[in-house]
């Protein structure tokens, strides 16, 4: 099990060539499947935009890297119409409300948790309403939608939490009860992390890299012609068709969440 914080940045390894060949920058979700689709990666022809691999093609999730088979593992997002449309859907789980489905505000998602074997969500940590840190796990059996602005679960999921992500599959075996027994028993056992300390030491470098790249593509994309119209889901247009990239399109775009859209749909 993997948290999503702790593949976003993870070096892409080539196995065929032995080397690096990129870093992870996002994982594209499904919304219907309620699992990871597609990697966006990073490589060094950063000018060109992301590159994606769909997770059936990633060999395995470690410690410190994430590997392919070989760089054609990788192919431009922009060749992939079903990377495309899910990204247009922008299902971002970290941060997002979550509600019952009779429309109480339970809490919101902390972060959520990756079968790597699977590409499944395994489960989505829970910060409760009103508190600021995390109470638990939602066993993915609790989760009826994977929205963009809600994560619609069960009534009565709160009581239903279970402290350790390995959970969300042993209560298939012992049941709720035993779920809430084990998260009674251990109030403030954090959930449990599949990486061990080497990573955390390296948090801060993913957001300094994202942060280069970030820059790196504001200059190549400045001055390109967008391609269709941009429009936020407050009815805001952020671009028109044929208009010309400046720096205040690019603000408002990431103001707006429509910054990745905007990239998508550029050219020279």
């Amino acid at each position: 099990m993997k948290k999503s914080q702790q593949i976003l940045g993870l070096p892409v390894l080539s196995i065929e060539e032995g080397k690096q060949i990129g870093a992870v920058k996002h994982l594209v979700l499904s919304p219907e499947n309620g699992a990871v689709k597609y990697i966006l990666v990073e490589d060094d022809a950063w000018y060109s935009g992301f590159k994606a691999v769909p997770f059936e093609k990633v060999l395995g999730i470690g410690e410190f890297g994430l590997t392919v088979e070989s760089r054609s593992s990788l192919s431009a997002v922009t060749d992939m119409p079903e990377a495309v449309e899910l990204l247009k859907k922008d299902i971002r789980l970290p941060g997002i409300r979550v509600l019952s489905k009779k429309g109480r505000l339970v809490g919101t998602v902390g972060d959520f948790i990756v079968d790597e074997r699977t590409a499944e969500i395994a489960g989505c940590q829970l910060i409760p309403a009103g508190g600021e840190k995390t109470a638990g796990v939602i066993p993915r059996k609790l989760i009826l939608t994977f929205g963009r602005d809600f994560l619609v679960v069960e009534e009565g999921t709160e009581s239903m939490l279970v402290s350790d992500v390995q959970e969300t599959f042993q209560d298939n075996a012992y049941g709720e009860e035993a779920g809430r027994d084990r998260l009674e028993a251990h109030p403030d056992a954090p959930a449990a992390t599949a990486q061990s300390t080497p990573v955390a030491e390296n948090k801060e470098q993913p957001l300094d890299v994202l942060e280069h790249f970030e820059e790196q593509q504001r200059k190549y994309i400045l001055g390109k012609k967008v391609t269709m119209r941009i429009v936020a889901d407050s009815g805001e247009v952020i671009a028109e068709e044929g208009s010309i990239v400046t720096d205040e399109m690019i603000e408002r775009a990431k103001a707006t969440n429509t910054y990745l859209r905007l990239t998508l749909n550029i050219r020279d």
